[in-house]
């Protein structure tokens, strides 16, 4: 190359770069961007999100106050919303595809597309694309806009591993795992029954001044109770999360037919009744079922029902805090 191509190569290139900074980028002078427009600005807009796809019911979460509601009436994970929201405020075009692969990837989100839509509080369509499948190391996601013909593989800046599977979650993935969630200060009763372990049992009432405490099969008072002891066992119940909701477990059934470890029901301000039921599994260690608080150790795990049909398991070194004994009570 001589030196005078290189000089007219070069104001060549300051040309295009003045042109580019003065008329704008090509989304300015009319081109339609649209169809890779993935990204929600603004997510804290959202009031309603709607994924569907194939074989399966659609998973829909609509904003009430500052909570979030599946369409199956549960609340949702805040975990859950969070990831999903985040996810989509950071998506992020990685490449267009070829041509082949484009029609790969059109091909595959017709046949098991996850379809997504985002509304506002007006109810006004926010969004509406279709997710694919993963490609290359699993990173990056074939997306299609709704409506348009040329997919786009995306990724999301803040986030490392498969989009997909963030929307594919079954509907009790995406509900909540709180057992207990009530403050101190709307509780108005705590009944634990032991139905193997009776002595252990208790019932704990407030008071207009302190609480009572008492086992509720005799209905018998400690002697002495340590005060100090009560309100801090009571926050306990402000947060009590499972560790997996297990509500598709084929095994419900016989497994609520197996003697009971545990009655809880906890009464709060309002006549609000929470009740769950504890079933304990086989200890890991001497493959046999225990039904003491003072047989327990942190590794035996729990069945939970409760009175709104929920089932999740738990371990006792996060349940155990709410599971202790009548004379646990007493003044020493």
């Amino acid at each position: 190359m001589n030196r005078n191509m290189f000089i007219v190569l070069v104001l060549l290139s300051i040309v295009a770069l003045v042109f580019y900074l003065v008329k704008g980028r090509p989304g300015d002078q009319g081109f339609d961007l649209s169809d890779r427009q993935f990204k929600i600005e603004n997510v804290k807009d959202i009031a309603v999100l709607s994924i569907e796809r194939k074989d399966y019911p659609a998973v829909v979460f609509t904003k009430k106050g500052n909570t979030w509601y599946l369409n199956n009436g549960k609340e949702a994970r805040p975990e859950a919303t969070n990831y999903l929201f985040s996810i989509l405020a950071n998506l992020k075009i990685k490449y267009i595809p070829s041509e082949l692969a484009s029609k790969n990837l059109k091909e595959s989100i017709a046949k098991n597309g996850i379809h997504v839509r985002a509304y506002d509080n007006s109810e006004n369509l926010m969004k509406s694309f279709y997710i694919g499948p993963d490609v290359g190391n699993g990173t990056a996601t074939g997306f299609l806009m709704e409506g348009a013909t040329q997919p786009y593989v995306m990724f999301a800046t803040n986030y490392y591993g498969s989009i997909r599977t963030r929307f594919v979650f079954d509907m009790n993935e995406y509900e909540t795992k709180n057992i207990f969630a009530e403050p101190l200060e709307n509780i108005e009763q705590v009944e634990v029954k032991y139905p193997y372990d009776k002595p252990s049992s208790y019932t704990i009432v407030k008071k207009v001044m302190g609480y009572d405490i008492f086992n509720p099969y005799t209905n018998t008072k400690l002697p002495k109770v340590n005060d100090k002891l009560i309100e801090p066992y009571l926050a306990n119940y402000a947060s009590v999360v499972a560790e997996y909701n297990d509500a598709n477990n084929s095994n419900k059934e016989m497994i609520m037919q197996q003697p009971i470890f545990s009655e809880i029901t906890l009464k709060s301000k309002g006549g609000k009744i929470r009740k769950a039921t504890l079933y304990s599994l086989p200890n890991i260690e001497f493959h046999e079922s225990k039904f003491s608080p003072k047989e327990v150790s942190p590794d035996t795990r729990f069945m939970v029902a409760t009175d709104n049909n929920e089932f999740y398991l738990i371990q006792h070194r996060v349940i155990g805090k709410i599971l202790t004994s009548f004379d646990a009570f007493a003044l020493r």
